[in-house]
């Protein structure tokens, strides 16, 4: 049976979440990754479109190494674990076969030295990736990379990307006992000292004080620290030089604009300044009409939001 590996996710830290952790992650902070790990309420489930494509592509990727090494690979659904430290686990996509083996069931273990990670990137992202054959790839694929060897006992794990749905490549990771143990050794820390005993690591962004405190209290009151009042008034400070600023480039905004009329590009010695094209024209639904013809599906179709906290920093006082 194929799992949808993102709803069966063990209790643990997985390989996906090592780069979050250690705060290396571009998709999420360490604080985020506590928030998933303890169930906090302030954490809004997310849709995980991507990492839905990313499974229904894998097979693709795998087919297209397959194509270009000659060799036949073996899924694994089930998650593995680390043989001393119960929380590591792993969800590999592949192992690939030894050469002259046959392929094997879904369900059976093989012996193998290598594992096979399968990947889809944006061309735009085509620079985070060096030369194929190399361990240039992004960092939290070789963090992952890293922590499924540690998991396996594997010596060599192998990136199968394809970029831009265009350009296929291939990257070989090879086993660093000295990366694994200091991944073991800052997974043991936060594991044991955040979500075992459900203490939040330091926020790192607006966005994850918001997810500490999702919801007021009605009535309730913070007396105000004369650290925190100097960092209330620079505030105000920086927002005022900000106000200048946006302003001087509104003027600048408008010049060009003026200069550019009903032409869609701004040129000088050949290269492009600024371009004002048209769009595409939006079609939305008008809710009001809606309501006033059709109040009955108007109410039906109507879903109550979820509740946030709008932030607002008063006028200087």
């Amino acid at each position: 049976m194929n799992l949808d590996k993102n709803q069966h996710r063990p209790i643990g830290i997985g390989g996906s979440d090592i780069a979050a952790l250690l705060g290396l992650s571009p998709y999420k902070t360490p604080l985020e990754l506590w928030a998933e790990k303890v169930g906090h309420p302030g954490l809004k489930a997310s849709q995980g479109i991507h990492l839905r494509f990313g499974q229904y592509v894998e097979p693709f990727v795998a087919k297209e190494y397959e194509r270009s090494t000659g060799q036949t690979t073996h899924t694994n659904n089930e998650p593995l674990f680390h043989p001393l430290y119960d929380f590591m686990y792993g969800h590999i996509d592949r192992f690939v076969t030894p050469v002259g083996q046959n392929i094997y069931s879904e369900n059976e273990v093989i012996n193998t030295d290598t594992l096979l990670e399968c990947k889809t990137a944006s061309v735009f992202n085509r620079d985070q990736w060096g030369e194929p054959g190399t361990e240039q790839v992004p960092t939290n694929y070789l963090l992952q990379c890293a922590w499924y060897m540690a998991i396996t006992g594997c010596a060599k794990a192998d990136i199968a990307v394809l970029l831009g749905n265009q350009d296929f490549r291939i990257y070989r990771i090879t086993r660093d006992i000295e990366l694994e143990n200091m991944l073991i050794d800052q997974a043991k820390n936060f594991w044991q000292r955040y979500v075992i005993t459900r203490v939040p690591p330091e926020a790192k962004s607006v966005s994850d004080v918001r997810i500490l405190y999702p919801y007021d209290k009605s009535g309730e009151k913070a007396q105000s620290s004369q650290k925190l009042y100097q960092s209330y008034k620079k505030y105000h400070t920086l927002n005022e030089e900000l106000s200048h600023i946006s302003d001087e480039l509104e003027v600048i905004k408008k010049e060009i604009m003026q200069a550019m009329g009903s032409a869609q590009e701004l040129t000088y010695e050949g290269k492009v300044l600024a371009t004002w094209k048209n769009t595409k024209p939006t079609k939305r639904l008008d809710t009001q009409s809606l309501k006033a013809s059709f109040p009955d599906v108007y109410e039906q179709f109507m879903d109550e939001g979820v509740v946030s906290r709008r932030f607002c920093i008063k006028e200087a006082v």
